[in-house]
């Protein structure tokens, strides 16, 4: 289908640019400098309302994962889970698109794009997945 429609899940914090290198916002609290991902109302350090959002690196360091075998309805099995730690102190969870036989703790990965889910409608949710570093 050429014409399927597609969203983007949170296009507020996660972004494909027109070069095709997809990245995450960071917000920076702008009274304590805390930095939250995703930005909250308030930061939960200081109470201060107002941030500054920057592109975050695009690679990191798995830290913990799970493979669930029986997944959601629209969800392709078997489906990996993961949290990646990044340089500037974050921990980001997300779809781990390497297939789990070869998925690696401590191993690079990058954000990149991918199709999560397809509604029966046909329907495409497009989010941020973390792929092997290039």
């Amino acid at each position: 289908m050429a014409d399927q429609e597609q969203v983007i899940f949170h296009p507020n914090f996660f972004k494909i640019p027109e070069d095709g290198k997809p990245y995450l916002t960071e917000a920076k609290c702008t009274k304590c400098g805390q930095l939250w991902f995703p930005k909250l109302p308030i930061c939960p350090s200081c109470l201060n309302e107002t941030f500054e959002d920057s592109p975050m690196d695009r690679v990191g360091t798995l830290y913990s994962y799970t493979v669930m075998y029986i997944p959601q309805p629209g969800l392709k099995a078997p489906l990996a889970i993961g949290y990646v730690d990044f340089a500037n102190g974050l921990r980001v969870g997300a779809q781990i698109d390497v297939p789990p036989e070869n998925i690696r703790i401590g191993m690079s990965l990058q954000v990149d794009s991918a199709v999560i889910r397809e509604d029966k409608t046909g329907k495409q949710t497009i989010s941020y997945v973390f792929r092997p570093a290039e």
